[in-house]
């Protein structure tokens, strides 16, 4: 029960994205830029997905990670719970969003450094995009696909 409901949380965030990329026909800047791509009426719901991520996944997460490291599980978890908490609203500084976000990218990357090292070959192709499209903005969703990625295949695999 624990696995199916990370892998629903992992689904979740993966249909909203690709929603939102065929909605908008463009890939966007990051996950957290699709917000602006709601109308006013929805913009809710990106608050709902980041929780609703943060709480299926959790329990699977603390279930792989061994005892002394689960507390970079838990601070993944509140990143994306920070980031779900301040969604990003144009003109303002979202400190919490971006304290979140780090928290959860690097702490996420230590999990899965800690637990299998060889996924952080996963971050090869953003390296070699970002050298070869130094200019693009589409860098920072790559990087949280990857994230998320290598995260998701900690949890599921």
């Amino acid at each position: 029960m624990i696995y199916m409901s990370c892998l629903f949380g992992f689904l979740i965030i993966l249909l909203y994205c690709l929603i939102i990329t065929i909605k908008d026909d463009e890939i966007p800047n990051s996950i957290s830029q699709i917000v602006y791509s709601l109308d006013t009426k929805w913009k809710w719901t990106f608050t709902a997905i980041m929780w609703a991520v943060g709480f299926m996944i959790v329990p699977q997460l603390m279930e792989v990670i061994p005892s002394d490291y689960q507390f970079l599980g838990f601070l993944t978890v509140v990143g994306i719970l920070g980031v779900g908490a301040d969604p990003l609203k144009k003109g303002e500084r979202n400190v919490l969003h971006y304290v979140g976000a780090a928290l959860c990218g690097v702490c996420s990357q230590l999990v899965v450094s800690l637990l299998n090292p060889s996924l952080l070959f996963l971050w090869l192709p953003y390296v070699l995009y970002t050298l070869y499209e130094s200019r693009s903005d589409k860098n920072m969703f790559l990087a949280e696909i990857i994230m998320l990625l290598s995260l998701g295949i900690i949890c599921l695999f």
